[in-house]
């Protein structure tokens, strides 16, 4: 486990304490722990299993987001289904974001340029293009040549 995430313990304490202070007197049974399987949310609520899980990706990236996840997955375990206007209401009641912030994009990995214009292009996989610019149709003239990884390329510039 990182040594900056906190342990599926003290994940549960923080959720039974924002319980506690935005749901006083409700009953509101979830148990919380991490998932190095999420890779498309921050945070799921799994209603019939009782269980909310944070994204050990996510969290990686941006540990100071784990109190707003969960808020977030808190409204859900009290009970508002969706995004719509009840659980942007209570959103703003917590302090929370409806949304979670964007995950870094994968790395570019290659870089191609065209002979004619010199445009490049970064890709993350090899392929075999010719230039939009030059042509609006496949021309062998304009075909983009590999110039290299991406990182080799950035450091020639």
């Amino acid at each position: 486990m990182n040594a900056t995430l906190p342990e599926h313990h003290e994940l549960d304490a923080a959720f039974r304490g924002l319980v506690a202070e935005y749901y006083p007197g409700k009953t509101v049974e979830f148990r919380v722990e991490w998932s190095d399987r999420m890779t498309r949310s921050a945070g799921l609520c799994y209603y019939r299993k009782g269980v909310i899980r944070l994204s050990l990706k996510y969290h990686r990236v941006f540990p100071q987001e784990i109190l707003n996840t969960l808020k977030h997955e808190l409204i859900h375990a009290a009970g508002v289904l969706g995004h719509g206007r009840r659980f942007r209401s209570e959103a703003r009641r917590l302090g929370c974001d409806v949304k979670a912030r964007p995950m870094p994009g994968r790395p570019y990995k290659w870089v191609y340029a065209c002979p004619a214009c010199g445009l490049e292009v970064k890709t993350r996989r090899r392929v075999d293009y010719s230039c939009g610019q030059c042509s609006r149709r496949w021309n062998p003239r304009y075909r983009l040549l590999l110039k290299g990884p991406a990182a080799r390329a950035a450091a020639n510039l």
